[in-house]
């Protein structure tokens, strides 16, 4: 739902501003996306892709504890609230909505880090109902420019 993430951030952003906020809290959480590619060595696009769907199939986790937990959207947040006090709740409430798509996906999470309590959603990486909600969501989007 990576795509979904960016989707969130831009519809949320022209209904309530703090666009760039918004947008960055919502797609920062897959930051850590980039350290599993390159701690794997996973270098083909074609390979990211294959494993991003079969997570286990690789032995990979691309929700990273540290990152797509609770934890995590406290501490990236907390600097963001010292620079823009408002603009850093709009950055956590999108980092939160991040959190929150991500936990219909199929894979481990551990939003309760550093408690070692696994959550796991019913959805596959790139299911047909995954794609049906992200076009939803991208027709939402667009019409959100026409408010």
């Amino acid at each position: 739902m990576i795509l979904a993430h960016s989707i969130i951030g831009i519809t949320l952003g022209n209904y309530f501003g703090y666009f760039g906020f918004i947008l960055l809290g919502s797609i920062l959480p897959d930051i850590d996306h980039l350290f599993v590619i390159l701690k794997n060595r996973i270098f083909s696009w074609r390979k990211i892709i294959d494993s991003m769907r079969f997570e286990n199939r690789y032995k990979i986790s691309y929700k990273t504890k540290y990152v797509h937990s609770l934890f995590g959207a406290v501490i990236i947040s907390t600097p963001v609230l010292f620079f823009d006090f408002t603009g850093g709740l709009y950055f956590f409430t999108g980092y939160s909505l991040h959190l929150i798509i991500d936990w219909v996906d199929i894979d481990n999470k551990q939003y309760l880090y550093p408690f070692k309590i696994t959550f796991q959603g019913v959805l596959p990486i790139s299911s047909k109902t995954e794609i049906v909600f992200t076009l939803a969501l991208f027709v939402l989007m667009v019409l959100s420019f026409y408010r």
